[in-house]
């Protein structure tokens, strides 16, 4: 491990409405890790003028974001005065310029607005984009969680390596909080063909259960073992992932799941587990994504 190595930054991104809940969350991530702000601004590039389709194929004028770049830095000043904070301003969707930054960050941070379901098929929102394709974890921080610091952190959990990922950012975050870990299986039995469950043994059932919970154990055991100040409470239920954790993560500060990396219109019509989550109304906290770094070597702990 190069010690001399630059510190990689919290990156979060500016919203021009001024919504201040991704902010704040990053800003106090970056302060509690010791770790650089960077605020990121994009001007996204309208659809008619993008080059390529026929419009508008001169270069971009210089200074185009200026406007976005001094309202992103009047907006750190006056929220988080004195804070050294790093400001860019960027030609570009905001995904994209997101996604870009992400490659050399610790954390990206951005916040949600509401779309339609159409919009969200067709063009997704900026945080489902992100979430889909950034190289780092990702926090979609939409709704503010009051609670205390010490409040528990759900973990979804099935064995992937995204998951693994998704288990040592929730354990090392827990152990730096004094916060509890609750790790959770959901499971479900496909019944093939024409088959009903209901048709399934009791004894055939207990078999499959037996298999999930000792998946669930395994799972956990090398975090336990690493972190033995860290509380943990396990939950497996026979039921869809998603509302497992919903149901587990009622009084959570935190969800953290794994992401399969289904990006872009495929993964918003069939969707995943952080997806799911990412749009459901109910959720009641921020939600962490994990993804596994290519560039970066896997942890020890498997």
């Amino acid at each position: 491990m190069d010690t001399n190595a630059p510190l990689q930054p919290i990156v979060v991104g500016f919203d021009s409405r001024g919504d201040d809940t991704a902010f704040d969350w990053a800003r106090a991530e970056a302060e509690r890790r010791s770790l650089p702000l960077t605020v990121v601004a994009a001007e996204g590039i309208p659809y008619a003028d993008a080059s390529g389709l026929g419009f508008g194929s001169a270069t971009w004028p210089e200074g185009l974001t200026d406007g976005l770049h001094e309202a992103a830095r009047t907006y750190v000043s006056t929220r988080a005065p004195g804070l050294d904070v790093t400001i860019t301003g960027s030609v570009g969707t905001p995904a994209a310029v997101l996604v870009k930054a992400s490659e050399t960050a610790e954390l990206v941070v951005v916040g949600r607005r509401k779309h339609s379901v159409v919009g969200e098929l067709v063009g997704g929102s900026t945080s489902s984009q992100v979430v889909a394709h950034a190289s780092c974890p990702v926090v979609v921080v939409d709704r503010e969680f009051s609670g205390a610091a010490t409040a528990p952190i759900v973990v979804g959990v099935d064995g992937s390596p995204e998951s693994r990922a998704a288990l040592e950012f929730a354990f090392e975050r827990a152990s730096a909080l004094g916060a509890p870990v609750v790790g959770v299986h959901g499971w479900w039995l496909d019944a093939p063909g024409e088959m009903s469950t209901a048709w399934v043994s009791e004894g055939m059932n207990e078999s499959f259960e037996s298999v999930a919970r000792g998946a669930l154990e395994d799972a956990l055991a090398p975090w336990v073992d690493r972190f033995p100040d860290v509380e943990v409470h396990k939950v497996l239920e026979r039921q869809y992932a998603p509302e497992v954790v919903l149901e587990a993560a009622a009084q959570a500060q935190l969800i953290v799941v794994g992401s399969r990396g289904h990006g872009g219109f495929a993964g918003l019509l069939l969707g995943s587990v952080s997806q799911s989550l990412l749009h459901n109304s109910h959720r009641t906290c921020p939600i962490a994504v994990l993804h596994v770094r290519k560039t970066t070597h896997q942890s020890a702990v498997s």
